[in-house]
């Protein structure tokens, strides 16, 4: 349901200051048309899945680059997906490199920095499982898989018998939800 008064340049400027309640609404405004494009692109349903959720966490992560002069908050996310798209047709394992990248941003974002020494991965991993032991465990067993067993989410329902809408959801509250942790751990650290 589309709040009234409530642009997508607004959504997205909540979700670059970190309001929980804000990626919900713009992900479900957005992602309908962002699916189109990469289905159009990619040909072929389960890559423009793959993605769309790709971009989704790319936006996700990088918010606040969001510069409104340059274009609309539409056009932005759409050329995200665009190069997602384009990213996973250029490489066979975009997939498995994607789950890569979203890990280590979850870890970064986990210390609270952007990139870190391999020395700091170690600690880094034990503050990420620390998050994820506070997550519902449907959301952490659903993030667990995909990030660290490097299964699509089509391969997550089938094996875990549940619906591909469910996985996708369950991941993107999850990330939502250690998102805020993150923000809570930052703001305790510093």
């Amino acid at each position: 349901m589309r709040a009234q008064g409530t642009t997508e340049e607004e959504l997205l400027q909540r979700v670059a200051r970190g309001e929980p309640d804000a990626f919900a609404p713009f992900y479900d405004r957005l992602a309908p048309r962002a699916y189109g494009l990469a289905l159009r692109i990619a040909g072929d349903a389960s890559a423009a899945q793959d993605a769309v959720q790709e971009a989704f966490l790319r936006v996700w992560l990088h918010a606040r680059t969001f510069d409104a002069a340059r274009g609309s908050a539409v056009a932005w996310v759409l050329g995200i997906v665009r190069n997602a798209v384009l990213d996973q047709l250029r490489s066979g394992s975009a997939h498995e490199r994607a789950l890569r990248r979203a890990a280590d941003a979850a870890l970064a974002r986990c210390a609270g920095e952007r990139e870190q020494p391999r020395e700091e991965l170690a600690e880094s991993r034990s503050a990420l499982r620390d998050a994820l032991a506070q997550l519902p465990e449907p959301q952490r067993r659903m993030l667990e898989i995909a990030y660290f067993q490097d299964l699509s989410h089509a391969q997550i329902a089938k094996r875990e018998g549940v619906p591909l809408g469910t996985v996708k959801t369950r991941i993107r509250d999850g990330l939502i939800r250690l998102r805020r942790i993150a923000a809570q751990g930052a703001t305790h650290d510093g």
